[in-house]
């Protein structure tokens, strides 16, 4: 697969960012931190490609160690809008301090600026998950509804097949593991992750469809 069709597919996630715009002003607040992902995601795809094309690896990477605390960002805040660390506000600023100094430390000291942040991209993917998991099981057990017309339940979805195999591509790229692997098995892994992506930005098209509308009381926007 060429970087040109990697591109285009990429490029689902415009799918749930125009649903996101379109209906906008009249969904549920909690959800805005994945309608600013959905843009984000969407400005780093055409950034990457702006970058490669150019041969500006100096500021590709840099440009994704920024994206990678910022996806993190978002996602957590909108973990603590669906109320998984009961909508406590320090619990909520300390994870993301935590996973600050983490990637701080990964960034600088670990890596450098100038390559993949491997590290970083690992533990974040697993604590990603272990929020969606954990949100999922509440889903499943506390609401009530069609499960497939549950923006959580899909955006969870989504969050797990993504990252799991997005950790699978990063860990290959590891100095420990990366001797032991063959170019093509981690080339075939990175195709295999192209089309994961595509279906999850799918699953954020459905899941941008069915948020729900804002109320006219107090909101779980807690932010």
């Amino acid at each position: 697969m060429n970087n040109f069709v990697h591109f285009v597919l990429s490029q689902s996630i415009l799918i749930a960012l125009f649903i996101g715009i379109v209906r906008y002003r009249k969904i549920d607040p909690a959800y805005y931190p994945f309608i600013y992902y959905t843009f984000i995601a969407s400005l780093m795809e055409l950034l990457a490609r702006a970058f490669t094309v150019n041969h500006r690896p100096d500021l590709l990477i840099p440009s994704l160690h920024v994206y990678s605390y910022i996806e993190f960002c978002l996602f957590t805040w909108l973990f603590h809008n669906w109320g998984l660390f009961n909508r406590r506000k320090d619990v909520f600023i300390s994870i993301l301090a935590f996973f600050l100094a983490i990637w701080v430390y990964c960034s600088f000291y670990v890596h450098g600026f100038k390559t993949l942040n491997f590290y970083f991209l690992t533990i974040y993917s697993f604590a990603l998950i272990f929020f969606s998991v954990n949100t999922f099981n509440k889903v499943v057990v506390h609401e009530r509804g069609n499960i497939f017309r549950n923006p959580k339940f899909l955006i969870c979805i989504g969050i797990i097949v993504f990252y799991t195999f997005f950790i699978l591509v990063n860990v290959t790229s590891l100095s420990v593991f990366k001797q032991n692997i063959t170019n093509s098995f981690r080339v075939n892994l990175q195709q295999i992750n192209v089309y994961t992506n595509l279906l999850v930005n799918l699953l954020y098209a459905v899941a941008a469809l069915w948020i729900p509308r804002k109320q006219n009381f107090t909101t779980p926007f807690s932010l």
